[in-house]
């Protein structure tokens, strides 16, 4: 009798082992964050005849924010992922009164960059702030850190709460690609090309997932039923 009741108990162990192991084995979804842009950023004002590049030679930059996609691990913590790739073409922006192009102020703009996001089979959206200032000298870029939005996403053995936040992309300059030069607007000291690219940069997120609840709760239970 006591030797039926231990290789009973003994599958009871040996048989919660292989649950517990099987949850532990961190599950994975897609995820996919939409584009945005590109978008150009003129001057309003127009520059008059006598401007340096003429009426139509200050287009402004551009931006834009590449569609992404990926695999997030379901393991519960906080993992950083990427979600796009940020493009900027620095060019020429007016910043002179339309009736002088010497009158230089610089020309700063507001961005709102609204993009899809998907994991697994759930539908979100996030949204993002950004700033472009337009320099005599130089443009600079950024991006605020994004709005939340939360998910849940049901895979074999359970549900998880993802809460994903889009991160601050810090200002930084643009640049040609040399580390020592840099593009100017103006036009008597130009170093880069313009229409001149930068660098690609990645934009992340950071993903929080919460514990998931099981599908079979009630394992442990009918395990202790069956083998007490």
């Amino acid at each position: 009798m006591k030797i039926a009741n231990l290789v009973a108990g003994g599958a009871a162990v040996a048989l919660l082992g292989v649950l517990l192991a099987s949850s532990a084995v961190a599950a994975t979804v897609n995820y996919s964050v939409g584009g945005w842009g590109p978008h150009q950023f003129p001057a309003p004002t127009t520059p008059p005849a006598d401007a340096p590049w003429g009426v139509t030679g200050y287009p402004g930059d551009t931006v834009e924010l590449q569609a992404c996609a990926g695999t997030l691990d379901l393991t519960p913590g906080v993992h950083v992922l990427k979600i796009n790739t940020l493009l900027w073409t620095v060019d020429y922006t007016y910043g002179g009164t339309a009736t002088d192009p010497n009158a230089w102020s610089d020309v700063p703009f507001a961005i709102s960059a609204p993009r899809s996001i998907t994991i697994g089979v759930s539908n979100g959206a996030i949204a993002q702030a950004g700033a472009l200032n337009c320099t005599w000298d130089n443009d600079v870029l950024s991006f605020a850190p994004g709005s939340a939005m939360d998910f849940v996403v049901s895979v074999s053995g359970g549900s998880y709460s993802v809460h994903v936040t889009p991160l601050a992309v810090e200002p930084f300059a643009g640049g040609s690609p040399s580390l020592n030069t840099r593009p100017m607007k103006s036009p008597l000291a130009i170093t880069c090309a313009f229409p001149c690219l930068q660098p690609a940069q990645d934009v992340w997120a950071q993903f929080i997932v919460d514990a998931p609840v099981p599908a079979h709760t009630a394992s442990w239970g009918r395990l202790k039923s069956i083998y007490r």
